[in-house]
C-alpha cells in the first residue's frame, strides 16, 4: 500500500480525509494473504488486488466523477468473473496473443471513450497547447476538422479488422478468415479492409488472392451501403442512383467471386503458420498512419467548403464529392440525400455527387492497394476496381442522359 499512499496524496490530499486508510488497508491485506496462503494453500493476490482497487476507484470518484471509474470499476468486475474462463482461455493461447487482447482492449474499451467527440480548429489546438487564447486571422486556422474520438475510432476499427480476422484465420484458416472479416469490416468501412488487407498482403504466404477477394467484397458491402443509406434519408433519389449503384454492386461481387475461385485454384507457396505469419495479431503503426490521411484530406474538403462561393453550385459539389470520397462515403452521402430532400439541392446533382464520391473512395483503395500492396495483391485489386469503376461511369452517363 505503500506506492498507492504515495502516488494518491498528491493528487488530492484535501479528499483524503482519513490519512489512516490505506495504512490499514496495508496492515490488513498481508494478513488475509498470509492466512490463505498457509491454512488453505491459495497464492493469489487477485482478491487482495481487487480490494485495493475498489479503494482507488473510490478516490478516482471523489476526483474526476463517476465516468472514468465506473470504466474501470466495469473493467475490474468483469476480470474477476471471468477470471477462470481466462485462466483456461490461457492455455489454448499464447502469451503474445493474450497480451495482444488486453492491448486493443486498453485502446477500444478505455482510451476510445475516453477521447472528446468534438471537433477542434488550428486556432483551438494551439490555444490548448500554449494556456492562452491564440487568435489566428485565417478562416482556414479557425476551421474545425480535428475530432480525436473519430481519429482514434478508425485506428481501432482498422486495428479490430485486422484482430477479428486473425481470429477467424485461427479458426477457419488465413483464406476464410480474411474473406468473412472483410464483408463484417465492410458494413464499417471498407477503407479500413483495404488498409488491412493490404498491409497483410506482405505476409508472402500465397493467400493474395483471399485478400484481394477481402478488399474487393468489402467495397461491395460499401456499395449496398449507398443504396441503403440514400433511400433512408430520401426514398425520392433512388431513382437515380439505384442502377449505378448495383451495377457497382454486381461488378465488384462479380470480381470478388472471380478472385475467391482463383484463391481456391492457387495453392499456398509454403505453409505457413499463424503465430509465425503476424508479428503482431494487429499493429497500430499502419492504422495510425492511415487515420493520419483521413484527417489531412478532411483538412483539403474543408478548404473546399471555405472558397464555395468562388465556383458554380454543381463544380462544386462534384469537387466536394472527389475530396470527400477520398475519406468516406456515408457522411456526404446523408448530406446530400437530406439536402435533395429539403429541396436544397436538385436531385439529379446530390445523387451524382453521391455516385462521384462512391467512385472517389473506390479509387482510393485502388491506390492504397497498388501503392502499398505486393505486387500480385496491387495488380489484381486494380484490375478488380478498374473494371467496376469503368461500368459504374457507363451507368451514370446512361442515367444522366436519360433523367
Amino acid at each position: 500500500m505503500t506506492a498507492v499512499e504515495e502516488i494518491i496524496p498528491p493528487i488530492a490530499p484535501e479528499i483524503i480525509a482519513p490519512p489512516r486508510s490505506p495504512r490499514i488497508l496495508e496492515r490488513i491485506y498481508p494478513i488475509s494473504y498470509v492466512q490463505s496462503a498457509f491454512f488453505k494453500n491459495h497464492t493469489s493476490l487477485t482478491s487482495e488486488l481487487a480490494a485495493i482497487l475498489t479503494y482507488i476507484v473510490g478516490v478516482l470518484i471523489m476526483i474526476s466523477g463517476p465516468s472514468f471509474a465506473v470504466i474501470i470499476a466495469m473493467l475490474i468486475l468483469i476480470l474477476l468473473s471471468t477470471k477462470r474462463q481466462i485462466n483456461k482461455f490461457k492455455t489454448y493461447i499464447s502469451q503474445e496473443e493474450f497480451s495482444t487482447t488486453i492491448k486493443f482492449g486498453v485502446i477500444a474499451l478505455i482510451v476510445l471513450p475516453l477521447l472528446p467527440d468534438h471537433s477542434y480548429s488550428i486556432q483551438e489546438i494551439f490555444s490548448g497547447l500554449s494556456g492562452s487564447q491564440i487568435t489566428l486571422g485565417h478562416e482556414i486556422l479557425q476551421m474545425h476538422f480535428i475530432n480525436p474520438f473519430k481519429i482514434w475510432f478508425f485506428v481501432v476499427l482498422m486495428a479490430g479488422i485486422e484482430f477479428i480476422g486473425y481470429i477467424l484465420s485461427r479458426i477457419l484458416g488465413d483464406r476464410g478468415g480474411a474473406i468473412i472479416s472483410g464483408a463484417i469490416g465492410g458494413m464499417i468501412s471498407s477503407t479500413a479492409v483495404t488498409a488491412a488487407m493490404t498491409n497483410r498482403s506482405q505476409d508472402k504466404s500465397g493467400n493474395t488472392y483471399a485478400y484481394v477477394a477481402a478488399t474487393l467484397v468489402a467495397s461491395t458491402i460499401m456499395a449496398l451501403r449507398v443504396i441503403v443509406v440514400a433511400g433512408f434519408y430520401n426514398p425520392k433519389i433512388l431513382s437515380i442512383i439505384t442502377i449505378p449503384a448495383s451495377v457497382m454492386l454486381v461488378s465488384l461481387a462479380g470480381m470478388t467471386y472471380f478472385y475467391y475461385r482463383k484463391d481456391k485454384q492457387t495453392p499456398a507457396t509454403k505453409e505457413v503458420k499463424i503465430d509465425d505469419q503476424y508479428d503482431s495479431p494487429f499493429e497500430l503503426g499502419p492504422a495510425i498512419q492511415f487515420a493520419l490521411i483521413i484527417v489531412a484530406i478532411k483538412f483539403l474538403s474543408g478548404v473546399g467548403l471555405i472558397y464555395k462561393d468562388f465556383i458554380p453550385l454543381e463544380a462544386f459539389y462534384y469537387i466536394l464529392a472527389l475530396v470527400s470520397g477520398l475519406a468516406d462515403v456515408d457522411a456526404i452521402n446523408m448530406d446530400m440525400s437530406e439536402k435533395s430532400l429539403a429541396g436544397t439541392v436538385p436531385l439529379v446533382v446530390a445523387a451524382t455527387t453521391i455516385l462521384i464520391a462512391t467512385l472517389s473512395n473506390n479509387t482510393v483503395k485502388a491506390s492504397i492497394a497498388y501503392f502499398k500492396g505486393e505486387k500480385v495483391f496491387a495488380r489484381s485489386v486494380l484490375i478488380g476496381f478498374g473494371i467496376s469503376i469503368f461500368l459504374t461511369l457507363i451507368a451514370i452517363l446512361v442515367v444522366n442522359i436519360f433523367m
